[in-house]
């Protein structure tokens, strides 16, 4: 990784650590302004990612898909493009960051524990297919991860009610019916980015090697994932899974996403070469 490269990312993720410490100081010292500076400080720091995503494409030729680092600059950039989508114009969501920012670091964090050297996109991987693809991808994973954090929300505030906690941080969530449709629609759209992420890829699985389907274990596991995802919207939609319990789904679900990104790729597989 290039010297300026190394710079501008630091300076992002000093800016998203400061909007995490604004955050918790804001939860803790019950201070409003102190959430407002680190929404601000989030914007700035997603900024600065981008810049940062930028230099490597030009340093590399190719997206953010190669090996581990390029995996978490990418994934921790669309996990906080779809905060910053989602609660723009929704204040009381905001709160939020201190969960997205802490988890983009974390993310960020193991990213630079591997190597960070420029190589350039193996032969197979050179496709316009790659856009849609991995693009869809992230945005599966972006997608399901926040939903995880407003349904985290939505457990704190239900909580609050039921033993009447009256304090300055339960009356800043939303009402619960507001989080429980966000993490609902959440869901739904990485949903759909799932089905485009797999259809995408059984086409260009044909034409690198004449068949749609594998089963190689990441391309399994997708399914599996998706096929989870999809009971949590079949309960939620005809059998009318509400509260609790829908909140609850909507949690452990993303283990499967963890596990299809972070944990299926040390397994061999036509996918490890990108892990």
């Amino acid at each position: 990784m290039g010297g300026i490269n190394a710079v501008v990312l630091w300076v992002a993720i000093a800016l998203y650590l400061a909007g995490f410490m604004l955050f918790l100081t804001g939860v803790v010292f019950n201070r409003k302004g102190a959430i407002e500076k680190a929404w601000w400080l989030c914007v700035s720091g997603f900024g600065v990612h981008t810049l940062t995503i930028i230099i490597r494409w030009v340093e590399s030729g190719h997206p953010p898909v190669l090996w581990r680092f390029e995996h978490a600059l990418a994934g921790s950039w669309f996990v906080m493009a779809i905060y910053l989508a989602v609660v723009k114009n929704a204040k009381g969501l905001r709160v939020a960051g201190i969960m997205v920012s802490g988890f983009a670091l974390l993310m960020l964090g193991y990213g630079l524990m591997s190597s960070k050297q420029v190589q350039p996109l193996p032969p197979p991987y050179q496709s316009g297919w790659l856009w849609i693809h991995v693009g869809f991808g992230w945005l599966t994973y972006g997608s399901y991860h926040v939903a995880a954090g407003t349904g985290i929300l939505y457990l704190i505030k239900e909580w609050a009610l039921r033993r009447g906690k009256d304090g300055w941080f339960y009356r800043l969530l939303p009402a619960c019916r507001v989080l429980e449709e966000v993490t609902f629609k959440l869901i739904v759209y990485g949903f759909i980015a799932h089905i485009v992420m797999l259809g995408s890829g059984a086409i260009w699985a044909y034409g690198l090697w004449g068949r749609y389907w594998a089963w190689d274990p990441i391309e399994t596991w997708s399914l599996i994932s998706w096929l989870v995802y999809g009971l949590v919207i079949h309960l939620r939609v005809t059998y009318e899974w509400r509260g609790r319990r829908f909140i609850y789904l909507a949690i452990v679900s993303v283990i499967t996403i963890i596990i299809l990104f972070g944990g299926i790729g040390f397994v061999g597989g036509v996918h490890t070469p990108l892990l």
